[in-house]
């Protein structure tokens, strides 16, 4: 996995790497400048001449550094500080005063005729205000312009902790990040305005971090092959607890999900009305009937896992009947669509429950959940998920663009995998399937965050365009998904 880190934590590393080790801060800026001008000089194979634009700060300091280096490549490099020179401090200062000594053109005016390729130096993680005035101007020129964009540790304008833009943000072709990677790349609008990612080292030790970035190949490593002898009852049996009238394809596809991704049997336990249509419908799963609770209870003995959700029926009878379940389900327990709704905001219920569980809401869900606006939840999809899961007492999945997967004791993971192709009706209830049947054998954190990646890469597989894909179709590329992660395991690293 790639760690993720917030700006408090990028500043720690710059102190720790002056306090702690010695290391001159000049040298980290020169290090990161150094080894950005190596990748854009890898990357960018017609590099005539490269407008550096800089601000006053540190980011702009890096900037300079990456002119100088251009310059002594015999690279024709223009830089245009945005601000004013008597405010351009610390590190970045003897690196702004090289650029006149060594000749190197320096303005207050962006000029983009003739540029190969445009710097974004103006701010790095720091920034925590709205962008605005020239600055805004800028951002705007340079995203009007028709001119490669290579932005410096992240776009200008994007928060680093969050991915939203703050008032204006540079839209980058490619962004060359410094040490670590940033948490606000990894989440949208961020995302759509980093464009590709390559991350340097900056010459100092940089630690671990609890949030990371699912990569494909961590799947294979945390659900290795079936035994030779591997059989249905070793295999785990799921209990579907969803579906109604009107709803019966939520149940079907959730069941398809588990078996697609492993699961030995699959039960459906719907009701005396609904039960019936599901028993035409079913091939490879079975079907039981339900009454109330305590028949459900007897259902799941012996099961290895169960889905309460899907299709289930939002009446104030089965708000009720779900809340109980979500309780006293002995088992661990995926609790999605119609579950979460029966939770309304009482999500401290949960720390009473007698297995894990596992809460998959879409952003919708999660805003009544935390009874907030649904922006405010995308606004900061770290923070709601971190608190979804310390009040729940439960492992959290925010689904959504690059979903992210939260645990009670502060572990968050990213899937950076996926299609727009993704969102549509029935994809969701395929994923609860997926993790039901992973959450038989692998902790709820790693059923989570796995069950998550195995269905990203199964919406790639079968998507062919961005529109038009139906949740079977993601739930039969399922095998597919698991044979690319091991594939990628078995790359030379």
């Amino acid at each position: 996995m790639l760690p993720l880190y917030t700006r408090a934590e990028m500043r720690a590393v710059d102190r720790a790497a002056s306090e702690r080790y010695g290391i001159p801060s000049a040298s980290l800026m020169e290090s990161a400048g150094a080894r950005a001008t190596d990748f854009i000089v890898q990357r960018y194979r017609d590099l005539r001449d490269v407008v550096i634009v800089g601000g006053e700060g540190q980011n702009g300091g890096d900037g300079w550094v990456v002119a100088r280096h251009l310059h002594a490549r015999g690279i024709r490099a223009r830089c245009v500080l945005i601000g004013s020179p008597d405010k351009v401090r610390g590190d970045a200062r003897p690196n702004f005063d090289a650029l006149a000594k060594l000749g190197i053109d320096v303005s207050s005016t962006l000029k983009l005729d003739g540029a190969t390729l445009i710097v974004d130096a103006l701010f790095g993680t720091g920034l925590a205000r709205a962008l605005e005035g020239a600055h805004a101007e800028v951002v705007q020129r340079i995203n009007d312009s028709d001119v490669a964009v290579c932005a410096l540790d992240l776009p200008s304008g994007i928060d680093a902790d969050s991915g939203q833009i703050l008032g204006a943000a540079v839209r980058a072709d490619v962004t060359v990040t410094f040490a670590g990677y940033k948490r606000g790349l990894f989440q949208f609008p961020g995302v759509e305005h980093a464009g590709a990612l390559h991350v340097v080292g900056i010459g100092a030790p940089v630690p671990d971090s609890d949030v990371a970035v699912i990569e494909t190949h961590d799947v294979a490593t945390c659900l290795p092959r079936l035994s030779r002898d591997a059989h249905k009852g070793s295999r785990g049996h799921v209990l579907v607890i969803a579906g109604s009238q009107g709803k019966t394809g939520a149940a079907l596809l959730s069941a398809i999900g588990a078996m697609r991704a492993g699961a030995g049997l699959v039960t459906i336990a719907a009701d005396r009305e609904t039960q019936p249509v599901l028993e035409h419908k079913v091939l490879e799963v079975m079907t039981a009937q339900f009454s109330d609770a305590a028949s459900i209870l007897k259902l799941v003995e012996g099961k290895g896992a169960a889905v309460l959700g899907p299709g289930f029926g939002i009446t104030e009878a089965r708000k009720q009947l779900a809340r109980e379940l979500a309780r006293h389900l002995p088992v661990p327990s995926v609790l999605d669509a119609d579950a979460l709704t029966a939770l309304g905001g009482d999500l401290e219920q949960l720390r009473n429950a007698v297995a894990p569980r596992v809460l998959t809401p879409h952003p919708g869900e999660a805003s009544r959940l935390l009874g907030r606006s649904t922006a405010a939840v995308q606004a900061d999809r770290y923070g709601a998920v971190r608190e979804l899961a310390e009040r729940s007492g439960q492992v959290v999945v925010l689904k959504g663009a690059h979903t992210v997967i939260g645990s009670p004791g502060g572990s968050i993971r990213v899937c950076a995998a996926g299609t727009p192709a993704l969102g549509v009706a029935g994809t969701g209830d395929v994923l609860s399937g997926v993790m039901g049947a992973l959450n038989v054998s692998l902790s709820p954190l790693s059923a989570a965050w796995a069950s998550v990646q195995i269905h990203a890469l199964a919406g790639e597989i079968a998507a062919t365009s961005d529109r038009g894909l139906l949740a079977h179709e993601v739930a039969d590329a399922i095998p597919r998904a698991l044979e690319r992660a091991r594939d990628r395991a078995r790359e030379p690293a």
